[in-house]
């Protein structure tokens, strides 16, 4: 008969209990329960304090407040102030929770430029009706100004910093806008180098290529103040953007300030193929954007429309001659019928399409005086 093997005297059993999952009772049992759940409860509340710890928020105006106090010691104090005052004054948070909840909505609100037809090419009025971009020659070298006032009519008030724009910046500036007008302000509008070239007219050569990012920075760098009834407006006509430099496409943001001046006839469209047919001359440019603000101009001053267009360094002889030429130009692509240059004044009259002839016949009924 075999005998079962022996287990060394201080090896327990397979099943046998550990001595933990016996149950203690007396005093020491007590002691120990009560311990365990001290613990317990300790681990529960830890959670609970450490979000105590977070700062109460406040509504969003007051947010972004504090979020520019550079201190913390300071941004805090600021927020237990604010707090204290709301503990107090319960209506003030509830103007601020307002103020916040509108705040989000327009910054959540989408706005859409007004659309154009695609042989049209828009911009506000308070950038035809300037010289914001004037009418630089080849030789003329850009300035760099300052706090610079910009000549403008209309009531308008421009103030420039930053190197002179041109002309052909205002061509670029065109076609960002027309390739924003199906993209919500704010949002990225993204285009080819290749396609920004192709509809300017430009070949696509390396040349071409640094010149569009040359005119990208500059509009991105100068600095455009506009004083309306209501508020003054300021920043760069595009916001910024990124260009991959492997396939050359880009992704600008243009400023959402600028969709105000493009409110009921805040803004105008020019004839592309008409400006397109100009080519470099830029005095005519410039006349032609300033002129589609107008179905029936009256006569301007050569002087006027020298400061309008932006002709620098000109004796009057030869400004007085340089519009002439324009007029005559813009009466060869057919966008003035005639125009009649005086001694000191010049009449130009604009070719009106339909619709302008029936808008301008509404406005000559309307503005006529009444009969007793």
């Amino acid at each position: 008969m075999n005998a079962e093997p022996t287990r060394p005297a201080d090896e327990e059993p397979p099943d046998a209990a550990a001595p933990a999952d016996l149950p203690l009772f007396g005093p020491l049992g007590a002691a120990l329960a009560s311990l365990k759940k001290s613990i317990e409860n300790r681990s529960a509340e830890a959670p609970q304090e450490r979000e105590e710890e977070k700062p109460e928020p406040l509504p969003l105006v007051d947010e972004e407040e504090l979020a520019a106090i550079a201190d913390p010691r300071e941004r805090e104090r600021e927020r237990r102030k604010k707090l204290d005052i709301y503990r107090q004054f319960p209506n003030a948070l509830q103007r601020a929770k307002q103020k916040s909840a509108e705040l989000i909505a327009e910054r959540n609100k989408v706005v859409m430029l007004t659309p154009w037809s695609d042989d049209k090419r828009a911009a506000p009025n308070a950038v035809f009706r300037s010289a914001l971009f004037p009418a630089l020659n080849t030789k003329q070298g850009r300035r760099y100004v300052e706090n610079h006032k910009v000549y403008s009519v209309g009531g308008l008030e421009v103030t420039f910093t930053g190197k002179q724009f041109d002309q052909s910046d205002l061509d670029v500036y065109l076609e960002i806008l027309h390739f924003a007008k199906d993209t919500p302000l704010g949002q990225p509008v993204k285009f080819s180098a290749y396609a920004m070239l192709k509809a300017l007219g430009r070949a696509t050569g390396n040349a071409n290529h640094k010149w569009l990012h040359s005119v990208l920075i500059r509009l991105r760098g100068g600095t455009v103040e506009m004083l309306t009834e209501k508020a003054r407006l300021f920043g760069g006509l595009i916001e910024g953007g990124i260009r991959d430099e492997i396939t050359k496409h880009y992704e600008v943001i243009i400023n959402p300030s600028y969709a105000k001046f493009f409110g009921f006839g805040l803004w105008s469209s020019i004839d592309l193929e008409q400006r397109r047919q100009l080519a470099q001359k830029s005095t005519a440019k410039a006349l032609h954007a300033y002129y589609s603000t107008h179905t029936d101009p009256a006569p301007h001053r050569y002087a006027t429309l020298a400061g309008i267009v932006g002709l620098e360094n000109k004796n009057h002889r030869e400004m007085k001659a340089s519009l002439i030429r324009a007029h005559e130009v813009l009466k060869q692509i057919g966008f003035l019928l005639d125009y009649e240059a005086g001694p000191d004044k010049i009449a130009a009259k604009v070719t009106m399409t339909p619709g302008q002839q029936r808008r301008h016949a509404i406005k000559k009924i309307t503005k006529a005086p009444k009969t007793p």
